[in-house]
């Protein structure tokens, strides 16, 4: 994931009409990614109506000056622009139609084995809540098997029987996903135990969170509820007070590193499993 927002002017989004006698793509996009150079696609619409997706037909980068030859039909600033894999995530600065995404699938020729040709999708925010849960989350990537490595102390682990689990000496935390020989991604799991034993020296918990952060993705994942920890019937040791006030300056002094409090082992299991699995796509490029 890449922000690209280093440009003192704010970036810039047109739509064009399109004087070409292609009557599917009436229109074209120019969306500044960088200062003067527009990333152009040709589009079947303005903008994408409530459940519906639009088709689009990428023509390449254009100057400025490039794009002097067409009429504008609509224009706004660009408030954000982000890239997740291959999702372009866009929010324009006005009040209305101002958050769309452009997702990018190469799909094999039925064909011609071995060769791939490029699909374009523009929806928005309202197309996406129309057509459900799911719908502008990519979804393939179902049947990869990658590297979890699992801490050689965890006594009782997680299972990841869709991945390549192994064994091995983790510096930090007690799982971990690696990509070209390299730990990307670190878990560290806690049950209610180890959590409230780990508050008695809250200075060695504070240390071994600044260690995950060698990490580019962390997470701290408690097999156990918010409400567990601060119920004095499942909490005899602190007062409920107290134990809600460590746990707020661990949020604050960590914001970098996501605590998520789980039910159970199976959730908290299933959770990671999910997590390593984004980041995996991500870093690769598999949407």
């Amino acid at each position: 994931m890449n922000e690209s927002n280093n440009c003192l002017q704010p970036r810039r989004w047109f739509v064009f009409a399109n004087d070409s006698e292609d009557q599917k793509f009436p229109y074209i996009l120019g969306i500044e990614e960088t200062a003067g150079q527009f990333l152009c696609l040709a589009a079947q619409d303005r903008w994408p109506a409530t459940n519906k997706n639009i088709f689009c037909k990428r023509l390449g980068y254009f100057t400025e000056q490039d794009l002097e030859q067409f009429t504008v039909v609509d224009s706004s600033n660009i408030k954000s622009l982000m890239h997740y894999g291959k999702k372009l995530e866009i929010i324009l600065d006005r009040k209305i139609r101002k958050r769309c995404w452009f997702i990018t699938i190469e799909r094999e020729y039925k064909t011609r084995p071995g060769e791939y040709y490029e699909q374009i999708f523009w929806i928005t925010q309202s197309s996406a809540r129309a057509r459900g849960r799911g719908a502008y989350i990519p979804q393939g990537g179902k049947n990869e098997s990658f590297d979890i490595v699992i801490d050689t102390r965890e006594r009782y682990p997680w299972k990841f029987p869709k991945c390549n689990a192994i064994k091995g000496n983790l510096v930090v935390g007690d799982y971990g996903l690696k990509c070209d020989d390299q730990f990307i991604a670190i878990v560290e799991r806690k049950t209610k135990e180890n959590i409230l034993h780990d508050i008695q020296s809250f200075e060695s918990l504070r240390a071994s969170l600044h260690e995950l952060k060698t990490i580019p993705y962390r997470a701290v994942v408690l097999e156990c509820s918010y409400a567990d920890l601060i119920n004095p019937k499942k909490n005899p040791y602190f007062s409920p007070s107290y134990i809600a006030d460590v746990l707020a300056e661990l949020y604050v002094l960590f914001p970098d590193i996501q605590i998520v409090f789980c039910d159970n082992r199976k959730i908290a299991n299933e959770w990671a499993y999910r997590w390593f699995k984004r980041i995996y796509q991500i870093y690769n490029k598999i949407e």
